[in-house]
């Protein structure tokens, strides 16, 4: 609500989508509600025990599920939901699908991904539309998407996943763990290892059989095919950071009337498992959002064989959404309570661009909730932990940076961005 007021910067003016409408959400809740309740009621298998675990896992999975719906984490948009309705629809009836059957929601998740639930729902991440350069890979994406809803790929996994629980061979290895006097943890870390590569295999294997059932799909749309490949090319870089803040940048950003960046702040605190934070042996293209984009696209070209055009579709629609989706990216991490996330990505961008209101005002906004957290001693709540495994320096830098300095040093911080 914060932002509903017009911004104007430049020739171009700025007003966020207002992601908090109780209505849209209670909605929403109640529909997903009678979803899974007729989904639930559908559920079968012939061993009780496996068949209680299934309920257990889809239980939780809609329990989830629900929570985000409750806690607003979908934007309610009608021009955005029609938009993306369109899209979708576009690639089902050009492929005889029941659009009855499916539903695409657009998250605040800021995280460059889409995601198929298994029961017909598509979502797209808002983090997406910072990546994506044309209508044409968005609606790849989507493609990709529904592959994984026709191909059953979620309800397999979770049936997969109860037959491996129950079989004898994991059951025996766990107590076998249990009996251990010694090593314990040793034995069990490496069972999970095993079990974590093997499900990465997978995971990698249904990542390329909805690439092959999705560029059938997106083929039909008559959409430029270099698309899937430009979008996988992104993906596969999408979790190196592009950008980060040195010491040099906070003292750019935050040394005005007296205030002083010291070397101090940036000390980290060492954790007591500081040895076991690489983790060493763990391939870490299995720890990607998006794993083996470069194999994936290789099948790809294989599959077109084809002469690519440099045309792409960009309506205005896209244009719009596209131009205003990094400061909208902003605004949906502060709604969602990430203000550490939304600081940090902020100040990325106004050590280049000082001048701009927009990320005054956000920047502003982040110190103000994150200086009360810090009374209030809750800081971990809305600001990352250290992390040597998942962190960038950068943004273990910046975690220091916030739990260092003084809160006399905040409120200056603070005044220095109030306007």
């Amino acid at each position: 609500m914060l932002f509903t007021t017009l911004v104007s910067f430049g020739q171009q003016n700025f007003v966020a989508i207002d992601t908090l409408s109780s209505e849209c959400s209670n909605a929403l809740g109640q529909e997903y509600q009678k979803k899974f309740e007729s989904i639930n009621k559908s559920i079968s298998f012939k061993k009780a025990a496996e068949k209680n675990l299934i309920k257990e896992i889809y239980s939780e999975i809609q329990e989830d599920f629900l929570e985000k719906i409750k806690q607003k984490n979908f934007i309610c948009n009608n021009d955005l939901e029609h938009y993306l309705k369109g899209l979708m629809d576009e690639v089902l009836t050009k492929n005889n699908i029941n659009p009855q059957d499916y539903k695409i929601l657009l998250s605040k998740d800021s995280e460059i991904n889409a995601y198929n639930t298994g029961d017909g729902t598509i979502v797209i991440n808002y983090g997406l539309f910072l990546t994506v350069e044309n209508e044409d890979e968005l609606v790849f994406v989507i493609s990709h998407e529904i592959g994984h809803q026709f191909l059953s790929h979620v309800r397999n996994d979770i049936e997969a996943y109860v037959k491996l629980s129950r079989s004898e061979s994991i059951i025996a290895k766990t107590k076998e763990i249990q009996r251990q006097k010694y090593g314990k943890a040793t034995k069990a870390n490496d069972l999970l290892k095993s079990i974590r590569y093997e499900s990465y295999e997978k995971r990698r294997r249904k990542e390329i059989e909805a690439d092959s059932i999705g560029i059938v799909f997106y083929g039909r749309t008559l959409r430029n095919p270099k698309a899937a490949i430009n979008i996988l090319e992104k993906f596969d870089s999408s979790d190196i950071e592009r950008d980060s803040l040195t010491v040099a940048d906070y003292k750019f950003i935050f040394e005005k009337n007296g205030f002083t960046v010291k070397q101090k702040y940036f000390n980290e605190e060492k954790s007591l498992f500081s040895k076991y934070d690489k983790l060493k042996g763990i391939d870490i293209d299995s720890l990607k959002s998006h794993p083996d984009c470069t194999t994936r696209i290789k099948l790809i070209e294989k599959k077109l064989e084809a002469k690519f055009s440099e045309t792409y579709s960009n309506p205005t629609v896209f244009s719009e959404i596209k131009r205003n989706s990094t400061y909208q990216n902003l605004y949906n991490l502060y709604s969602s309570k990430k203000y550490g996330i939304s600081l940090y990505e902020s100040l990325k961008l106004y050590k280049k661009q000082t001048d701009d209101p927009v990320l005054q005002k956000i920047i502003h906004l982040n110190l103000l909730k994150i200086y009360e957290s810090r009374i209030n001693y809750t800081i971990n709540r809305y600001v990352p932990a250290h992390d040597n495994l998942y962190n960038t320096a950068s943004l273990n830098r910046f975690v220091s940076y916030l739990n260092n300095i003084k809160i006399s040093d905040f409120e200056t911080i603070i005044n220095n961005f109030k306007s």
